[in-house]
């Protein structure tokens, strides 16, 4: 078993971070709702993948994958390898929809990523107020933006600048805006996220009326159960100019390889499902996606790559008798870390849960531990299976 988790003994400075993250929600919901802007740039609400949007999008607080960080950039601190990440969808009207992200981390800078959405429209016949002309157009807009996050201990904040462009039939305008994120993770089964879409609106310009792209303003939940197997998720939006929406999702993960997931979006009224299948470092999703304008089918592929972040810890033997000539059981120990490490802990544990035997040191861990099958009192334990984790 793999576990590792940075440890420290402050419990008032948790404390202190969990308000911060619940001020910041109750101060950016006002921030948006501030006069001076549109809901304007709807396309940029859409989505990132499959996964999200069969998720209704509720993905704020949990954020764990380059995909889902376009919604909360501080996710982007989760990730443990390189990813790369595609979406692609049809929409009414031969709308085409485009996604791609690439994240990478770093050891010591944090972590990056840049990512693009691409929409454009089926044509349209030009006309004027008492004529139509035999001429067509289509309108095309995009996003690209570099995202940066970093993290302390439990706590990870998040920020992307990005380039909004737009042209229709041939008049075009672009602008600059900021998008803003924090992420917090006081245990492994509960996550809470907030984010500032537009923090500064980008402001586009086209012959001569400027349209402000509508601030959004996110507070996301996400609970975990069964081992992780199972994801809860929850969202309330406040959007300028528009009524506070409600997003919810289900993520399932019956074996390792395949999930199955469920969301509704309350802001356009979406009902979605989905599933994700994993192979290898290859993760392919789709989503159903049922709207007004009739269904949408979208699939998404991502690739991970690259040394991982974390702790790994493998064994020299799976079978070993401390009473025979096959006395012990060594435990390789691999770290690849942000930050320092204050101190370590190796649990090892009987099936019923119950800690048998505990080693343990300051700084970091050392390259490798060593078990003779004993107990605290440096007894034998009984015959049967074990697990090692590290802390």
């Amino acid at each position: 078993m793999r576990a590792y988790t940075m440890t420290w003994s402050n419990r008032m400075k948790t404390a202190l971070v969990f308000s911060v993250v619940l001020a910041l929600a109750g101060g950016v919901t006002a921030f948006a709702g501030e006069d001076g802007g549109a809901a304007a740039g709807g396309f940029l609400r859409y989505g990132s993948s499959a996964r999200s949007l069969s998720l209704g999008n509720a993905v704020t607080g949990m954020a764990d994958d380059v995909a889902t960080s376009y919604w909360n950039p501080a996710g982007l601190a989760q990730l443990r390898t390189m990813e790369v990440t595609g979406m692609g969808a049809t929409m009414f009207n031969d709308t085409r929809y485009s996604f791609f992200a690439l994240g990478m981390p770093t050891e010591s800078w944090g972590t990056f990523a840049l990512n693009g959405i691409f929409t454009t429209s089926g044509e349209f016949e030009r006309a004027t107020w008492d004529a139509d002309l035999d001429e067509t157009f289509n309108e095309r807009e995009g996003i690209v933006s570099l995202s940066w996050a970093g993290s302390w201990r439990r706590f990870a904040y998040g920020a992307a600048i990005k380039s909004v462009s737009q042209d229709i039939g041939g008049t075009s305008g672009s602008a600059m805006g900021v998008d803003l994120g924090a992420y917090y993770r006081p245990h492994r089964l509960f996550s809470v996220g907030v984010a500032v879409q537009n923090a500064v609106s980008p402001k586009i310009t086209l012959i001569d009326e400027e349209e402000e792209l509508a601030r959004s303003v996110r507070l996301g939940l996400a609970l975990r159960f069964f081992s992780n197997r199972m994801l809860v998720t929850s969202d309330i939006v406040e959007t300028k100019w528009m009524d506070t929406s409600f997003r919810t999702g289900l993520e399932f993960w019956p074996v390792r390889s395949l999930s199955i997931r469920g969301g509704y979006d309350s802001e356009r009224e979406h009902i979605a499902a989905g599933a994700g299948f994993r192979l290898n470092n290859w993760q392919f999703d789709y989503a159903y996606v049922s709207t007004d304008l009739g269904a949408q089918n979208v699939l998404s592929a991502t690739l991970r790559f690259g040394v991982p972040f974390g702790v790994k810890v493998d064994r020299d033997k799976a079978l070993f008798s401390p009473s025979g000539s096959d006395r012990q059981v060594h435990f390789d120990i691999q770290t690849a870390v942000r930050g320092a490490i204050e101190s370590w802990r190796v649990e090892i544990a009987g099936e019923d849960g119950r800690i048998v035997r505990t080693m343990s040191g300051n700084g970091a861990p050392p390259d490798g531990v060593a078990w003779e099958g004993d107990d605290e009192d440096g007894r034998l334990v009984d015959d049967g299976t074990y697990q090692a984790r590290i802390m």
